[in-house]
């Protein structure tokens, strides 16, 4: 059943407004990914602040034109589209690890999911650079190292002057 002129400009107006407020968007191709798998990744989604969208390859590209992204690069394959609204490593992070438990063992050609670039800071990037951000550890992580390097220099301090102590009292 072919989709009417109406639905599709639907389906850009649909893809534009998830698109809009996102700080990042994750192209994925899931051919091959079972009906299970893709609820799993999909109620993982929804536990975070992301949202995941499939669509047409030719009316993807009308909804990132249509935003003044008109540099779009061959995407293969059949496209899903993960919208991140938190911080832009979430998406990335959680489909890498999705992959990473799902596909434990598989090669990468036989797996049922592949993530092939990406819109990040308003530029298309491959999948290397989004596999890079899903290597960053969450924000809370980041925090609690920085805390600690920051108090470090601290700690050496006050074991000195203990040390100074003991050799005084001594």
């Amino acid at each position: 059943m072919s989709t009417t002129k109406k639905q599709k400009e639907s389906i850009v107006q649909e893809l534009k407004k998830l698109f809009e407020k996102a700080s990042i968007l994750v192209f994925v191709n899931f051919h091959g990914l079972s009906v299970a798998k893709e609820r799993k990744l999909r109620g993982e989604f929804r536990k975070s602040e992301v949202k995941y969208k499939v669509a047409k390859k030719t009316l993807l590209k009308r909804a990132l034109g249509a935003m003044g992204l008109t540099d779009a690069p061959k995407l293969e394959g059949e496209i899903g589209i993960a919208a991140g609204y938190g911080e832009a490593t979430e998406p990335p992070a959680l489909i890498s690890k999705f992959i990473k438990t799902e596909f434990r063992g598989l090669s990468a050609d036989r797996r049922g999911l592949k993530i092939i670039g990406g819109i990040y800071e308003s530029k298309f990037v491959d999948g290397d650079v989004i596999g890079r951000l899903a290597a960053i550890p969450p924000r809370e992580v980041l925090l609690t190292q920085l805390a600690f390097i920051l108090s470090q220099p601290m700690a050496s301090l006050a074991r000195v002057f203990k040390e100074v102590e003991k050799k005084i009292r001594s």
